[in-house]
């Protein structure tokens, strides 16, 4: 095939592939919005779900607390402390969108948070919410409405209300005002023409972004309000179906995407197709137009170049066909380069008339390039050499460069095991065993100030050696100079460093790295060596970044243990004030506290957990200090008035111990401890593992005491007598009262409980 045919073929090639990469672009670009907008419309729809469903879960279960402690007001409940208790709740709700608590009574009455009086002909049971929660026997969500009191559109999350003898005594709630949420989804507008909608499993939307999409009937019983288009989309979403979702609307068609919000919500956005049409138009239109001027542009500049070179290519194609029969078969160097430069000569003859000015530049480069082909031959074989020891170089940098990248790979690891969640002390033992691992040392360990002395808090290697106990002084050591200097120690041989404090006798070279956070010193990190390691400062800036993370690791570890000291203090003093007020004594407190310890370790509990029992269990009856001082001070028996109040000091004391993470352990100790394992306990009737264990274990703890303590109604007993009670029963206590677990605790260390007791005395 000759020259020219091939340019030409070429030419056609390349408006070809580009003609393909044109089409092929748009294609792509197509499918990439669709993906895109698929991808962020999804990715909203499961946030918003995932917040509407938390919003509505937690306001079920604080409907559900509320169904569950009103039982206790029945006997002495007032309008009043129901008013005041639904006034306390509506405090404490989650948000400003709940605007009522209410309770309506089996026998018809109705009390609420804001007073509202009912108007004549009110039958609160012909009610939607009060017969759905009936009829389902749980806490729910209603069906939208408007409210009797404001006429905005509510729902309401009810649940119904049962005595302890199971009798139904009415049905409690939250009224939620869905205005907020409407304006929300009206406003959850990303591409411009989306429309997102919510609507309950009975098909009534509760929120959209059209005008009439909150509607008062439902979507599957098709009416003069509920448009095709609409009960189309509404449909698709309530029948489950998977993935995106193609339906008719507006004359067009659009793509409905669906997930759920919690159990009783369905979130639905609707894509018109006009949408990602509108996005490829206009991207085609510009791909096209670019295509078509690039393929104007080859014919304009390439047609007149490729005829041009063709040509220049058949000439010099026929001047070396001449000379090709000059050049003599077998050459000595002499020969060689007479016959170079004569072909040389005449090539740049031939090819004088050619108007390529690169052709030339070609031909003068070829004479150029014959003529040096031999002075070429003599360096060749020094090159050859010097690619030699490059090659080595290389392969010796390359080494070097995979140990770099595995000590970043383990540097990794320990930056990520800083990121995970977790307790730091179980922590740091994982990150100096990386750190070993990265740099090959013989052991690595952590140390933290602790008046004056250097304490290790994690260590690995040193040939298995147990540092637990080992202390280095900040005065007088290589540790404790890198300490108070802020500054990195590379100790060479450390048989050379007088002040170097022997942590094992194979160590050579040792590192000391100080621990600084926000210009605050935190500890050392400490890599040792069993053989002689000269510096590295590529190492040193390897472990540098470690021992920032580690320091702010050190940071938060220090901060987590200065607010919980702070939260055993105000638990040590609230106990102070219980005995002031209860009559308690502080022996009292303190056996309960070593009680709860001795029964918590026989558990299995962690340390920090048989800490935590012991200072928040001498705060279980804190409730008490509102109950009336005549009622705890009443030498006779109680009423049965006087016991129920007595009784709410468990949702008392729970109070008292507010919100706060740290006083989770206090607040449900209060709450549960006069739970008992077979359901007959107060104030909420738990039975079983629903018991918290920390509320199983101060019940028998509380128990104890109580039978081994004299009162004014009753003698003291000896330890074995409270043990055969607890074990055995005496119809008022019985064995079914407390955790199986716990009592083969109570059993094992029996003599133990008796020593508490006698220690800390009556």
């Amino acid at each position: 095939m000759s020259i020219h045919r091939k340019m030409l073929l070429l030419l056609g090639g390349f408006l070809l592939i580009t003609l393909v990469l044109t089409f092929g672009s748009y294609s792509l670009t197509g499918r990439t919005i669709r993906a895109r907008m698929e991808k962020t419309v999804l990715a909203v729809m499961n946030e918003k779900g995932v917040a509407l469903s938390r919003y509505f879960s937690k306001l079920t279960s604080m409907v559900a607390l509320l169904a569950e402690t009103l039982p206790s007001l029945q006997n002495d409940g007032t309008p009043e402390n129901y008013r005041n208790l639904f006034s306390r709740y509506l405090q404490h709700a989650l948000s400003g969108d709940v605007q009522n608590v209410f309770m309506g009574f089996e026998d018809g009455q109705f009390i609420d948070a804001t007073g509202w009086t009912v108007p004549p002909g009110y039958d609160l049971k012909k009610r939607n919410w009060y017969s759905e929660a009936v009829s389902k026997g749980k806490a729910i969500l209603t069906a939208p409405y408007k409210d009797l009191i404001t006429g905005d559109p509510i729902i309401s999350v009810v649940a119904p209300v049962f005595t302890a003898g199971g009798e139904l005594m009415g049905v409690a709630g939250f009224d939620v005002n869905i205005t907020a949420i409407t304006e929300s989804f009206s406003k959850q507008n990303f591409f411009g023409v989306e429309l997102p909608f919510l609507v309950d499993r009975e098909g009534h939307f509760i929120a959209g972004a059209l005008p009439g999409w909150t509607l008062p009937e439902s979507i599957l019983n098709p009416s003069a309000d509920v448009s095709p288009e609409l009960a189309a989309a509404g449909s698709a979403l309530l029948s489950g179906e998977k993935g995106p979702i193609p339906l008719p609307f507006q004359g067009d068609g659009a793509t409905l995407y669906a997930s759920p919000a919690g159990e009783t919500l369905l979130m639905g956005i609707l894509l018109p197709d006009s949408l990602p049409r509108a996005f490829i138009r206009d991207i085609s239109l510009l791909h096209l137009f670019g295509g078509f001027t690039t393929i104007l542009l080859a014919l304009v500049l390439l047609v007149p170049v490729v005829f041009e070179i063709s040509r220049s290519f058949s000439s010099l194609s026929a001047t070396l066909d001449r000379l090709r029969a000059k050049i003599p078969a077998v050459w000595d160097l002499g020969e060689a380069s007479d016959s170079v430069q004569a072909i040389a000569i005449e090539i740049g003859e031939a090819m004088e008339s050619t108007r390529v000015p690169e052709f030339r530049r070609l031909i003068a480069s070829m004479e150029s390039t014959l003529h040096t082909i031999a002075r070429q031959g003599e360096r060749i074989s020094a090159l050859t050499e010097e690619g030699e020891m490059t090659r080595r170089d290389l392969c010796e940098t390359n080494e070097e460069l995979t140990k770099r990248q595995q000590i970043w790979k383990n540097t990794l690891e320990v930056v990520e095991a800083m990121a995970t969640p977790g307790e730091v002390e179980k922590k740091l033992p994982l990150i100096v065993e990386s750190i070993r691992k990265s740099t090959g040392a013989f052991g690595v360990l952590i140390s933290h100030p602790s008046s004056g002395i250097l304490e290790i808090v994690a260590s690995c290697g040193y040939d298995g050696l147990d540092l637990t106990e080992f202390q280095t002084p900040l005065q007088g050591t290589v540790a404790g100079k890198a300490f108070e200097e802020g500054q990195a120690l590379w100790i060479e041989d450390v048989s050379q460093e007088r002040e170097y404090l022997e942590v094992h006798p194979l160590i050579v070279t040792e590192v000391e790295i100080p621990l600084f956070h926000l210009g605050n010193p935190k500890g050392v990190l400490e890599v040792a060596f069993d053989r002689r390691v000269p510096r590295n400062d590529d190492l040193l800036e390897t472990l540098l970044p470690v021992a920032s993370a580690l320091a702010g690791l050190l940071e938060v570890e220090d901060a987590h243990g200065e607010i919980k000291r702070s939260y055993r203090y105000l638990a040590e003093k609230l106990q102070s004030v219980t005995e002031i007020y209860h009559f308690e004594t502080a022996d009292h407190m303190d056996r309960i506290g070593a009680y709860s310890r001795l029964i918590a370790r026989g558990l299995g509990r962690s340390a920090e957990e048989q800490e935590d029992i012991a200072i928040f269990s001498r705060l279980h009856d804190i409730g008490k200090l509102r109950v009336p001082l005549e009622i705890l001070a009443k030498s006779g028996p109680l009423t049965e008035e006087e016991r129920g109040t007595v009784q709410i000091h468990s949702l008392w004391g729970a109070e008292l111990m507010g919100g706060g993470e740290w006083l989770d352990m206090a607040r449900s100790i209060c709450l549960t401890h006069h739970e008992k394992w077979d359901g007959s306990g107060y104030p909420v009737g738990l039975a079983g593992e629903a018991i918290p264990w920390e509320g199983q274990v101060v019940a028998l703890a509380d128990v104890y005491d109580a039978l081994r303590s004299h009162r004014v109604y009753k003698e003291a007993m000896t330890h074995k007598e409270a043990a055969r009670i607890i074990l055995e029963g005496d119809g008022r206590t019985e064995p079914a009262h407390f955790s199986p677990e716990v009592l083969k605790v109570f059993r094992r260390y029996s003599d133990e409980m008796n020593d508490i007791f006698e220690e800390y005395g009556t």
